[in-house]
């Protein structure tokens, strides 16, 4: 076939035994690999035509070849997601486990003791903090009245 040729096939494609279009499709075999053809997209009429001329042994090595390092490409990069979607999860785990010995450093056991404990501690706590805000209002006092 002639490249005129397989031009007007693609462009004026005759209708099939079915009077339907027939689809334009591609061939992954490893004999054809890439070649377009037209066929019925019914089975049962089993109209084709080739598109595109015929390949040389060369082209067809060297398509195959370049296919099937896609998909080994294709393999490796699923690999590669799989991959950094556990480093992902690692990176949070260890952002987590900072996050508690941070806690740890600031509050003491306090933040990490069961809650018995830390309900033992409360009233400490407490006298601490209302020990603190009385002797801030009675240093503010001092020095709002000896200044006025």
């Amino acid at each position: 076939m002639s490249a005129t040729t397989s031009s007007n096939t693609y462009r004026n494609p005759s209708k099939c035994k079915c009077s339907v279009p027939p689809a334009l499709l591609t061939s992954w075999t490893s004999h054809n690999p890439g070649r377009r053809f037209l066929a019925c997209k019914f089975s049962f009429c089993k109209y084709f035509r080739w598109v595109d001329e015929e390949q040389s042994e060369w082209q067809r090595d060297v398509i195959n070849q370049l296919l099937s390092e896609k998909k080994l490409l294709q393999s490796e990069n699923n690999n590669l997601r799989v991959e950094k979607s556990q480093l992902v999860e690692q990176v949070i785990e260890l952002q987590a486990e900072n996050h508690l010995m941070r806690e740890k450093m600031y509050f003491g056991e306090v933040a990490t003791a069961p809650l018995e404990i830390r309900m033992k501690r409360l009233p400490k706590i407490l006298y601490a903090i209302v020990f603190a805000l009385i002797l801030a209002y009675v240093k503010g006092w001092f020095v709002t009245t000896y200044n006025n």
